[in-house]
């Protein structure tokens, strides 16, 4: 979750995440799509735009949607990056490095929170204010993008982009021609957006440094509310009041000419989750919309999975409204994937899509990239997975383990974020320790510096202590750096393994390098 591309290194302290600073960054969240709203009244059509920290995931998303309507763009980064490739394919040039003529003639500068946290004094940007020219977050683009549509966004801690992706690939199905955003490339498209002429918008909402406060949607897909963010976030409390922030601004507005015919504001949330129901009860009774629910065998909801299967494939009756649509099978393993597929079908049947192209598009749904992606390597498997957070590592674990029964199961693990590991370190150790062999890759530092306040092998011997490995702690390693790590899993793999890489990260990269060592050395 959250932003990637231009990053470096900071301290993090307490003061950094005062509530006076906190409320700041909302209100410049909003404060940076009025004033979009205000210099762009016509759009972006023949307006050069130009991108500093622009190979990253979320940024390369509006830059491509920016492209698409019109305008001219431009952008940069520190290096190279497959995402910056795909800009320059897409016919945006990126330059490597940085320099204040890049700015120079540009209607507009926009950047990623991670610029700004690690480089507030970033050259381009100050040349640009110099300028007078507007300087804001990616996200107020994306929602400048978004006026004059029914937007649809998706939120919550886990499951956004599959999620949106799905939702997007049925309105693709009803014919209904969607724009779709999404944070990480979606297979069928080898992209990350779906330009498109329709007038749904579907994206990707994240809650860190309240980057969803630039969207209005008129529908919102609440997947999950839990603890997350510990370097931003101090509290569930916190977390949770940012989502509920998010929920009052969505689009309550009386239906107009651009809208006519469009759904009521609905918040399609979870019923199996009470951070899900804590959120939209802040809301209070008042609230004008309509909120429909999904369950995984939870119980009452509006969209319901029910009977799910579990094995080499994933399987689950789908009731919408009460009545059965059949069995659905799922290409992508695991009861969170069924929990995706199931918030998916709650949102289309609001936009109005029918219950056999919901079922048709859910089967055929072949997901993003780094979303449990298989590799056959002779006779082992490598599975790569984006899971970063506790729960997530545990329910992938638990995914495979179905997949691939009764082979062993190696987890490779890189966290992100040393607050992160420090907040979550027993409940990481937990669900690690559901596998048979643990590797832990040296920590991703992305927005933060190394304080010392904890190391990867804290969490090696936090797995040893797991009383599943009480009898064997030299099946929890640390790995070190992506050589050192690659090194290590030739050393451990056995025939008919399943080496299972999670991390937010580039730790997939230890993927190419284990198997270029490994078929040299054969």
């Amino acid at each position: 979750m959250g932003d990637h591309g231009d990053q470096d290194v900071r301290d993090v302290t307490d003061d950094q995440r005062e509530p006076a600073e906190q409320a700041a960054r909302q209100a410049a969240r909003l404060a940076d799509l009025a004033e979009l709203e205000r210099a762009f009244p016509d759009g972006v059509a023949g307006k050069r735009i130009h991108a500093v920290g622009a190979g990253g995931h979320g940024i390369s998303a509006g830059l491509l949607l920016a492209h698409a309507a019109g305008a001219l763009v431009t952008g940069c980064d520190r290096t190279p990056t497959s995402l910056g490739q795909m800009l320059e394919e897409a016919g945006i040039p990126i330059a490597i490095g940085h320099d204040n003529s890049h700015v120079v003639g540009a209607d507009l500068v926009v950047t990623n929170p991670a610029v700004t946290f690690l480089f507030p004094d970033h050259p381009e940007l100050l040349a640009a204010q110099a300028l007078g020219i507007p300087v804001a977050q990616w996200q107020p683009l994306l929602g400048l993008l978004m006026r004059g549509h029914i937007g649809v966004s998706v939120a919550g801690v886990h499951g956004k982009g599959s999620t949106s992706a799905l939702i997007g690939a049925m309105l693709i199905a009803a014919e209904l021609d969607p724009t779709v955003e999404v944070g990480d490339i979606v297979r069928a498209w080898d992209s990350n957006v779906r330009p498109g002429k329709g007038r749904y918008f579907v994206n990707e909402a994240d809650e860190f440094n309240y980057n969803f406060l630039s969207y209005h949607p008129r529908v919102v897909t609440l997947t999950e509310v839990e603890y997350d963010h510990p370097e931003f976030f101090r509290s569930y409390e916190e977390i949770r009041d940012a989502f509920a922030q998010f929920l009052r601004g969505m689009d309550l507005s009386d239906m107009t000419p651009i809208t006519e015919g469009a759904p009521p504001p609905t918040i399609v949330t979870s019923a199996d989750s009470s951070g899900c129901r804590d959120t939209v009860a802040q809301l209070g009774a008042d609230w004008p919309g309509v909120v429909r629910t999904f369950s995984v065998e939870g119980g009452k909801a509006d969209a319901e999975a029910r009977a799910v299967r579990e094995g080499e494939r994933t399987s689950f009756e789908l009731l919408l409204d009460g009545r059965s649509l059949g069995r659905v099978t799922l290409r992508q393993p695991g009861r969170h994937n069924v929990a995706n597929a199931v918030a998916a079908a709650a949102t289309a049947s609001v936009l109005g899509v029918a219950p056999e192209v919901i079922v048709r598009t859910i089967e055929e749904f072949d997901g993003l990239r780094r979303r449990f992606e298989i590799t056959e390597d002779g006779d082992v498997v490598w599975v790569d997975d984006y899971a970063h957070h506790p729960h997530a590592v545990a329910l992938t674990i638990a995914a495979a383990r179905q997949r691939f029964p009764g082979r062993r199961l190696v987890a490779i693990f890189q966290p992100t974020l040393y607050t992160r590991l420090q907040r979550f370190l027993t409940p990481f150790a937990e669900a690690l320790a559901t596998a048979d062999e643990v590797v832990v890759v040296e920590i991703q530092p992305s927005r933060e510096r190394d304080t010392g306040i904890i190391h990867g092998n804290d969490l090696v011997r936090a797995v040893q202590a797991q009383p599943s490995f009480a009898h064997k702690p030299q099946a929890a390693r640390y790995g070190g750096d992506f050589p050192a790590t690659a090194a290590l899993l030739n050393q451990l793999r056995q025939p008919g393994d399943v080496l299972l890489v999670m991390g937010s990260g580039p730790v997939n990269q230890v993927i190419g390098l284990a198997r270029e060592a490994y078929t040299a050395g054969a």
